[in-house]
């Protein structure tokens, strides 16, 4: 069964698009963040950009590969495990960093994406 994204603040769904741009502009100008939430990072990756999404789900399946190798050589050469785990570690924090990143830049230059991640709360606008 397909499960589209749900509709979490309408405010933002019914807004013009160029309120959106006036948001992407006051971005430009660092006048307001984007709070980007942070448990959501992976769940909208068919709306990025198929480079994006292929670079992320690589990323995602070498740190995995990393981490099921770690207990494989944890019986045939333990000395090879502490090694494989902190490439686990290090691979899967980037891929979380690196999401931010892609993110951002979606919402900073798509405002098609800005209206889409604002309407389901993948992003917040936090004015300083």
């Amino acid at each position: 069964m397909v499960s589209y994204p749900k509709i979490k603040d309408t405010q933002y769904h019914e807004i013009d698009f160029k309120e959106v741009d006036d948001i992407r502009k006051k971005v430009s100008t660092n006048e307001i963040k984007f709070l980007i939430n942070e448990n959501e990072l992976f769940l909208y990756m068919n709306q990025m950009g198929k480079k994006y999404k292929f670079l992320l789900s690589f990323i995602w399946l070498a740190s995995s590969l990393f981490f099921v190798f770690t207990f494989v050589f944890l019986f045939i050469n333990w000395r090879i495990s502490p090694a494989l785990f902190i490439g686990f570690f290090v691979l899967h924090v980037y891929n979380r960093k690196l999401a931010k990143q892609i993110i951002y830049k979606l919402c900073s230059a798509d405002k098609v994406f800005l209206k889409f991640a604002l309407a389901v709360g993948l992003v917040k606008v936090m004015s300083e």
